[in-house]
């Protein structure tokens, strides 16, 4: 990555609210926030028999000339992307998360090969309860932790989480 880009943005991504950076952002045609991650499904809790797993999808909508890098994207250059479940002890991941085929192409700005998704990528999460989990509602995060950039310019990384809820029951 072109390091003036890097260190030209930084003080633009520091600015939330400020008119001037808001007009620098919008004349460009740049989003300072071009990823919004969501849950397939909506927001209703999702049932889960306790000492089960259940697939939970993960969505990022990634806007048009941004790409994020892949879970499997090779230490060197920019930041893979990394999913992982905050707030309750009782509630994992189960298994390894699944990710769509990236796209790869050699990435000038890193000088390496890199792997991409772009547009509208589902990730299917394995999220698992222990058999000994008490039954009722449990709240928790999914954190998508990740790097975006452009052709021209990368913002710093970020994480990003969105809310989640599953209603235990016991086996039948």
């Amino acid at each position: 990555m072109h390091k003036l880009s890097y260190i030209l943005l930084l003080p633009l991504a520091a600015a939330n609210h400020a008119p001037a950076t808001d007009r620098a952002v919008s004349e460009s045609g740049l989003s300072l926030r071009p990823v919004k991650w969501s849950v397939v499904g909506g927001s209703a809790p999702r049932r889960i028999v306790s000492g089960r797993t259940i697939p939970l999808t993960l969505q990022a909508d990634i806007a048009k000339g941004w790409h994020i890098y892949s879970l499997s994207q090779k230490p060197g250059g920019p930041i893979p992307l990394r999913i992982e479940l905050l707030g309750a002890a009782d509630v994992v991941v189960r298994g390894i998360i699944k990710a769509p085929q990236p796209d790869r192409a050699f990435d000038k700005n890193f000088g390496i090969e890199t792997e991409v998704y772009s547009g509208s990528p589902q990730f299917i999460v394995p999220v698992g309860v222990p058999g000994r989990s008490l039954t009722g509602n449990r709240k928790f995060q999914v954190a998508a932790r990740y790097q975006v950039c452009s052709e021209t310019l990368c913002l710093p990384p970020r994480t990003d989480k969105v809310d989640v809820s599953l209603r235990i029951v016991g086996r039948s």
